[in-house]
């Protein structure tokens, strides 16, 4: 705490100074090099004065290590804000802002910097709104239901149940038995297992659609003492159901019993990327009963892929997820099960394999608190909740906490950096991205839609003939 005097009325001003660096002295009275952490602390009476441009040009100076550029420093007009490369990437990260404060373009530049930097990357993004495809032109491929086949064979038995059995409590652990031993049983008839006493219902062995069906049936022969018949029909009418229903083709088809895992892999995660280090998985389209269990599959086989690499041949994937709030809820819920499990598991474990998880959110107060507090930097735009802006005050190192104060004042564009992949918290003016570059996330405007309104019944009668078609 210092105390100052004004000479000129005698009116005192009182700062509440945080520590969070220091450096030398130059023979000019400037600074000369600066360093985090304090070893000797200021005493009461020494002066004070407003750092200089230059010197917080050194202040805010990068290492030698690999870093990218994404803005300017508050309140400097020219002082670039550095993101180190390495320390972003591997400590996980999280972007956090309310609608509207630029938070997808914040995203979609961070990644540009990224691949300008090094091209040869593996970046997955999950897309709920189908707003990034736009985003990067041919640096990225873009997957949708039309083009990506998520096998159904590949889900394992906790992902199996999420689509295919509905009961809770006690009835959903006997459908959870019966649906693990028909599973078994189907994925040990693939004639091309070397060993089928060591498969289990977990295993990522293709098994036919049919071998499925008639272990249910075989199995309501065996267990017909334990569990009412009725269950195996009520599975198999609503397995049946989901392999009829076209919106699901792209998982659930017979002929996805010759899919391959490494055709999945190679291609979601651009190994090799060919030029496309960028992957968009754009979830818009996906049905809302399957794109829990879409996510948590993907999530998974792409952890487990870094598990069983050799480490001299990995390659590091930094996985994106929009909306993270979805899938890695505060409250845990049946429904978002599977999807949260592997999440936070790529929280706590994946930086050892190189997966990177990239949380982003507008509800910072609604994500899970095991997979933010993993987030070794977190950015901060505009919060209006006051819920919010608690929550994130929480998840800041100390450093950060006496700007973390404006972060419902800041304008659009503007954040609030801290944790391991920035030399020091600051406060950031994020570059303007040009227009091609930009996510699609623009809302609508009302005046001018409505100014215009073409709106008719031939649009609405084209509008169902899609959605019917659809389905």
């Amino acid at each position: 705490m210092s105390l100052h005097t004004d000479p000129a009325d005698g009116t005192k001003l009182i700062a509440e100074c945080e520590y969070i660096g220091e450096g030398t002295l130059g023979t000019i009275d400037s600074l000369t090099g600066f360093r985090r952490g304090v070893v000797n602390f200021p005493q009461p009476g020494d002066p004070v004065r407003m750092a200089t441009e230059s010197e917080l040009a050194t202040i805010f100076a990068p290492p030698a290590a690999a870093h990218i550029s994404i803005g300017t420093v508050f309140p400097t007009k020219g002082v670039r804000a550095p993101v180190l490369f390495d320390q972003l990437l591997g400590r996980h990260f999280a972007i956090v802002g309310s609608s509207g404060s630029g938070k997808s373009t914040s995203v979609a530049l961070m990644l540009h910097r990224i691949v300008d930097e090094i091209g040869g990357g593996h970046v997955v993004v999950l897309d709920p709104h189908g707003e990034y495809a736009r985003a990067f032109g041919d640096r990225a491929q873009v997957w949708d239901v039309d083009n990506l086949v998520v096998p159904y064979w590949a889900l394992n038995l906790e992902e199996h149940c999420d689509v295919f059995v509905a009961a809770e409590g006690d009835e959903r652990t006997i459908d959870t038995n019966i649906m693990a031993k028909a599973l078994q049983r189907a994925r040990m008839r693939n004639i091309q297992a070397l060993d089928p006493g060591r498969i289990t219902a977990d295993t990522p062995i293709s098994y036919q659609y049919e071998d499925l069906i008639e272990a249910l049936e075989s199995e309501a022969g065996r267990l017909e003492r334990i569990a009412e018949a009725s269950r195996y029909t009520h599975l198999r009418l609503t397995i049946e159901q989901f392999f009829n229903d076209r919106r699901f083709r792209f998982m659930f088809a017979a002929e996805h019993a010759s899919s391959s895992i490494e055709q999945l892999l190679g291609d979601l995660l651009r190994i090799p990327n060919a030029g496309k280090p960028i992957s968009i998985v754009n979830l818009a389209g996906v049905p809302t009963e399957v794109v829990n269990v879409v996510v948590a599959t993907l999530a998974r086989l792409t952890l487990d892929y870094a598990i069983w690499a050799p480490r001299q041949e990995q390659a590091p994937v930094l996985l994106v997820c929009e909306e993270a709030h979805r899938y890695l809820p505060h409250a845990p819920s049946e429904a978002t099960r599977s999807v949260r499990r592997q999440l936070e598991r790529i929280a706590r474990e994946g930086r050892k394999y190189g997966v990177c998880l990239g949380l982003v959110s507008q509800r910072p107060s609604e994500l899970s608190s095991t997979a933010l507090s993993q987030c070794g930097t977190i950015m901060s735009l505009r919060l209006n909740n006051q819920a919010d802006q608690g929550h994130l005050i929480a998840a800041l190192t100390e450093g950060a906490r006496s700007i973390a104060g404006a972060v419902g004042a800041l304008r659009n564009r503007e954040c609030i950096i801290s944790g391991e992949g920035v030399p020091l918290p600051m406060r950031v003016m994020i570059d303007t991205l040009e227009p091609a570059k930009r996510p699609a996330s623009d809302d609508p405007s009302f005046s001018e839609k409505w100014g215009d309104d073409r709106a008719d019944r031939d649009t609405l009668g084209a509008v169902m003939r899609r959605w019917r078609a659809e389905r």
